[in-house]
């Protein structure tokens, strides 16, 4: 299944797309684990890299950095052009059963289309081992329970110290995002008291804190 997005956009924006785009698929992670990390709605980095919403903010950059653990924020821009002017720009994006190819073009005034890069993604969608991708959801939920039982989230916790804090218990590099996504999700849903809260803060995005009423 082939998609296209087009937007307009400044060498520097394409650059900093490009950075983002390079250093989450070198971690495995898909958009919206990337999002999750960062303490945004799960759509947020799609958005942005559909070209459905143009351009990152300072505030962005840094949740980014730090979702992934970087010390610096090199090597988040890359430079495209000489100038940084506008131009048009075509996103296809290439759908299959196991990978995502994603191009970007330039487009001309006479609407002649130039490569700018050229990436591939693991489709997020795709479960190479059905049994331990079950196993790890099921490990999640354990690891989270335990937590939720202690006193972890008698403060309010980000979605990026509960998975730092749940791969450190289990010992385990094999749960992803969206393990520990998915466990939060169980106790936030839970219909009696105490549950999960989903809290917004202007600085961390969205936190989890434990509630009893």
């Amino acid at each position: 299944m082939v998609t296209t997005f087009k937007g307009r956009m400044t060498s520097l924006q394409v650059g900093i797309l490009y950075g983002f785009m390079v250093k989450r698929i070198s971690r495995g992670y898909s958009t919206a684990e990337m999002s999750f990390l960062m303490g945004y709605s799960t759509d947020y980095i799609r958005q942005k890299e559909e070209l459905k919403q143009i351009g990152f903010s300072f505030e962005d950059i840094h949740n980014f950095a730090t979702a992934l653990e970087e010390r610096s924020w090199r090597g988040f821009s890359y430079s495209y052009e000489e100038h940084n002017k506008e131009a048009d720009y075509l996103l296809v994006k290439t759908l299959s059963k196991v990978r995502i190819d994603l191009q970007l073009f330039r487009i001309a005034e006479d609407q002649s289309q130039t490569l700018v890069f050229h990436l591939l993604e693991e489709n997020p969608g795709y479960v190479r081992y059905p049994t331990s991708e079950a196993e790890y959801f099921q490990e999640a939920q354990a690891v989270m329970k335990v937590l939720f039982e202690g006193r972890l989230f008698y403060s309010a916790k980000t979605a990026l110290e509960i998975y730092q804090r749940c791969r450190t218990i289990s010992g385990n590099n094999n749960l992803d995002p969206k393990h520990i996504q998915a466990a939060i999700a169980s106790f936030t849903s839970l219909k009696e008291f105490p549950k999960l809260k989903k809290i917004r803060s202007k600085e961390y995005g969205c936190m989890y804190e434990k509630v009893f009423e």
